[in-house]
């Protein structure tokens, strides 16, 4: 009698039986899933440009091939105009704004598909790979507020791809192929599948925010242009704003000085000469409070003065009993070494 064993060189009859219940189990239990299949960089010319390779004199335009050898990218990407439907499994979650990072994140915006390997062999004529696009109809929204806005589906691209751990049967062999997607946009690199933005019945439009915020812009500006239809500066939050010359409020000079006055009023501003920069302060309650630095001197060394201080020291340090200049050129510092 044989040795038993569930390994085989081949793919022999139970990997086949294996094979077909898997690929059943998608058929009846997944959804359909349109496939854009990607074939590659655009063609063009010739080039001297070592960066734009000739693909279409050297008949190497496939999947494979790099547009850009120098940031490693393919911005004018072509696909197959068929497409293609596969059934595919994967969780549906819930898309949730993740306020626990800086700024507003928006999670569970990449999914992972899985497909049958040899189902998806036959129809398309390869695994999916990066770059190819795929649509979810069933998520498509057709209940929008706008009757004149059409009903699109969830387009995402692929990022990767690689056999899970669950595919494997008892067999050894994998039936299962699995991808990760994340969500596209109006991209330069999808143009063949979305069309062009001149074209108002394309994706693109469809997809792109770009018309509405060009309209969001053009109110902004037009609200703007009536608030100041003089083109006046608005300096009402400025304090005594006078480009000239600084005033206090009835035209006499900012009172300064090391000190706070003994008897100040209410609302009464005084600048402090003792800070670096230079302070001015608010009479407001019991207290003074800080309003800004650096009120009265307009140039870079003011704004920053320690810097200044620094950098432009023309003084002399004692070290060691030698007097050295304070502000020395790096070269005369560290000197050069030569190769021993």
């Amino acid at each position: 009698m044989p040795r038993l064993s569930l390994w085989r060189e081949d793919k022999g009859n139970d990997y086949h039986f294996i094979d077909g219940v898997v690929k059943e189990q998608f058929l009846v239990g997944g959804t359909g899933i349109l496939i854009h299949k990607y074939l590659g960089p655009q063609e063009t010319g010739p080039s001297d440009d070592p960066s734009q390779p000739n693909h279409q004199a050297n008949g190497t335009t496939n999947e494979t091939s790099i547009q850009d050898v120098l940031f490693l990218e393919n911005r004018d990407r072509k696909y197959d105009p068929d497409i293609y439907e596969l059934r595919g499994h994967y969780n549906v979650s819930d898309n949730d704004f993740d306020l626990t990072q800086f700024g507003l994140f928006l999670s569970n915006d990449t999914i992972y598909l899985t497909f049958h390997i040899n189902d998806m062999v036959e129809k398309i004529g390869r695994k999916l790979m990066s770059g190819d696009v795929i649509e979810l109809p069933h998520l498509r929204d057709d209940l929008l507020l706008s009757e004149h806005k059409e009903a699109i589906n969830r387009w995402y691209v692929i990022e990767d791809g690689s056999r899970p751990a669950e595919g494997f049967s008892p067999t050894w062999w994998p039936h299962i192929w699995r991808i990760k997607a994340g969500p596209i946009a109006d991209q330069r690199e999808f143009r063949d599948i979305l069309g062009d933005f001149m074209d108002e019945d394309s994706i693109k439009n469809k997809l792109s925010t770009y018309g509405k915020e060009l309209e969001i812009t053009d109110a902004i500006l037009e609200a703007a242009a009536k608030d100041n239809a003089n083109n006046s500066k608005d300096t009402a939050h400025l304090f005594n704003y006078d480009p000239d010359n600084p005033t206090y409020e009835h035209g006499e000079t900012i009172p300064t000085g090391s000190a706070f006055p003994n008897d100040p009023n209410q609302g009464e501003y005084f600048l402090r000469t003792d800070y670096v920069p230079d302070r001015l302060f608010v009479r407001r309650g019991d207290k003074w409070h800080k309003v800004s630095d650096n009120v009265l001197n307009t140039t870079w060394e003011g704004r920053t003065f320690p810097k200044a201080k620094y950098f432009n020291n023309e003084g002399t340090a004692l070290v060691d009993g030698d007097e050295y200049e304070s502000r020395q050129p790096l070269s005369e510092v560290i000197k050069p070494k030569t190769d021993a």
